[in-house]
This record gives C-alpha cells, structure tokens and sequence, in this order.
C-alpha cells in the first residue's frame, strides 16, 4: 500500500474503507494460518458460551505497587490497579507467584503505577522475576512504563516473556493526559533500548485516551512498526468513575477498526491483537466483530458475537488461560 492508501485509513468513510478491509483480510490470510485466538487471563471474571473460567489464579495481574500510583493520568488515576494482587516486596511477590502456581495458573503479569518520571518501579523485582522463572516456571509478562537502558538489560536477564508498553504518538497527549514531562521520542527510546537487549516487545496502543479523540494513534502505529515487536495490542479507551473522564465517549468501533487496518498494512507478519481494556457491551461486541473483519489475530475476554463472527468466516478458534501479549507464542507466521 503506498502512502496515499494509507492515508485514507483515517480519512474515508466506512462503505469506502470495504476495499481496504478486503486487502487487509488478504494479508493476514496470507501470512497467518485460519485461525483466532481467544484470551482469558485470570484480570477479570468472565463466563461466556464457549468458555467457562475454573482458576482465579490462572494469570493474574500482580501490582508491585499496590494502589499507589504517583502519576495520576487522567483516564485512570490509578483506578484500574484495585483489583489485581498487591507484592510490594520482591519477597511478596516470589510468594504469590508460588501460590499462583500451586494453584495451578501458568504465569502472571507484574506491573504497578507510575513513577512521576512515566516507570513502573520494577528495578528491584528482576532478580526475583528471575528466580520466578527458573524455580516455578511460569510466564511473566511485565508492563514496563518508559523503560531505560538499564531496566532494559534487567529484563533480559530475567528471561521476562513479554515487555508491554503504551506507546503514545502526540505530545500533546502525552502532557495533557498523563501530565507527563516527556515526548513522543522517550517512547520510541523506550522501544530502542527494549529492542538492544532482545527482549519481547509487545506494545500497547490505547485508542482514544486524548479524552475520546483520535489523536496520536497513526503516529504510534508508524513507531512500532520501525521496531521488532513480537505483536502489537490494540486497546481502546474505557471511560472509568470518578476519574476526569467518566463522561467522555469511548472510541467508536470504527474508529478502534482503523487503527487494526492501519497496522496490517504496516505490520503484515505482525500478530496484531484486541486487548483486554475495552467497554463493555454493545461496543466491544462492535469493536470485535469489526476488528476481525480486517484481520486482528486474537482477541482478549471476546464477546459472544465475536466467537459467532469468527465461526462464521471460518476460522477456527483456540481459547487460552493467560495473557494475550503471549500470541507471538502461540501464532507463527506462515514460512
């Protein structure tokens, strides 16, 4: 696709989009086998036709720092850390992580609230994160915050199976959404030094978190697809009570579908998922069926129409226990 194309991701309307939705479903069964899978990590409860959860301990999300998070974005403030497991020690968190796996579960995702400085402190956890991995053997996936040199090497290190990091393509978002002293160019650092040290890239995108509007979403696609990423997660923003917006609309499906069709063309061998932070009802039911109409690999807690949408282009559907920033492992491009 040449740059006029693709320009027309953002611009047209969706009846004038059906030829590139056409192309981009070619692509992605050109170079994936006929198949969608489906996530459903131990975050949230979720009870659906096809599947029913047994393990509360299957993939949980650990916080290192509880509740606390000294960055207060303004479409979180920190919120969305209440419902996960609380080590704030690296002794707490070997601890869990052994419960998580006498329990049965597979592995967990470590992460926390920000620094002020855009981090998650997790400095401090690699030697343990290393020790969870060799001596209990489950997955670790991280979510990192801005990540430097050093933290980079750590993680490599540790052997961690996934980096996932929000990548933001406006400054504008940047300082007025995360009141954050940093710009565009920290988060593709963040990706250099992730990608020196060869540690699995999944990046995140979160569609519509400059309040509703589409904003930096192509700029950050175009930054991702200058690195070697393992996948690329696309979210969509959720507006959260008692937050500075509990009130602004969500994304609209179409527009979370351009930001899917737009990194096809850019990302072809690159599995591409629908995250598990999406609204709830009528709209993530939208949001999935379109996503997979133009060829999203997988799909995190997908809805019931999502699964009959996917039977009916004749895919055939795999359901997982853990993380989705694990789909580089489960999906392998065709050779």
């Amino acid at each position: 696709m040449d740059c006029v194309s693709l320009d027309t991701c953002f611009s047209l309307k969706f009846d004038e989009l059906r030829p590139l939705i056409e192309k981009a479903w070619e692509i992605t069964r050109a170079n994936f086998p006929e198949e969608v899978h489906f996530y459903f990590p131990g975050m949230i409860h979720i009870e659906t036709s096809f599947y029913t959860p047994t393990n509360v301990f299957r993939f949980p999300g650990i916080s290192v720092t509880g509740a606390v998070c000294k960055l207060q974005c303004e479409h979180c403030k920190g919120l969305l850390l209440r419902n996960m497991l609380c080590a704030t020690t690296p002794e707490t968190l070997f601890d869990t992580c052994l419960r998580v796996k006498e329990a049965g579960g597979t592995g967990c995702l470590v992460t926390g609230g920000s620094l002020e400085d855009g981090s998650v402190p997790i400095k401090r956890f690699i030697p343990v994160i290393k020790r969870i991995k060799d001596e209990l053997g489950l997955h670790v996936v991280v979510h990192t915050g801005l990540v430097n040199e050093e933290l980079a090497e750590g993680l490599a290190y540790a052997g961690v199976d996934a980096a996932m990091i929000d990548v933001l393509g406006s400054d504008e978002t940047i300082r007025d959404v995360l009141k954050l002293n940093k710009t565009v160019a920290d988060y593709e650092r963040s990706l250099d030094n992730l990608e020196k040290y060869r540690v699995p890239i999944v990046p995140h995108i979160v569609v519509g978190i400059h309040y509703g509007q589409i904003l930096g979403e192509r700029k950050a696609v175009e930054i991702i697809s200058k690195h070697k990423t393992k996948a690329l997660v696309v979210v969509a923003l959720m507006p959260i009570a008692d937050t500075p917006m509990e009130n602004v609309s969500p994304p609209s499906p179409i527009d979370v579908m351009r930001v899917v069709l737009f990194a096809r063309f850019l990302m072809p061998n690159t599995p591409i998922m629908l995250g598990c932070a999406r609204p709830r009802g009528a709209l993530r039911s939208a949001m999935d069926v379109l996503a997979l109409r133009v060829g999203v690999n997988g799909i995190a807690y997908p809805s019931e129409e999502a699964y009959r949408f996917a039977r009916r282009l004749g895919l055939n559907v795999v359901v997982h226990d853990d993380c989705c920033s694990l789909i580089w492992r489960d999906m392998a491009p065709k050779v």
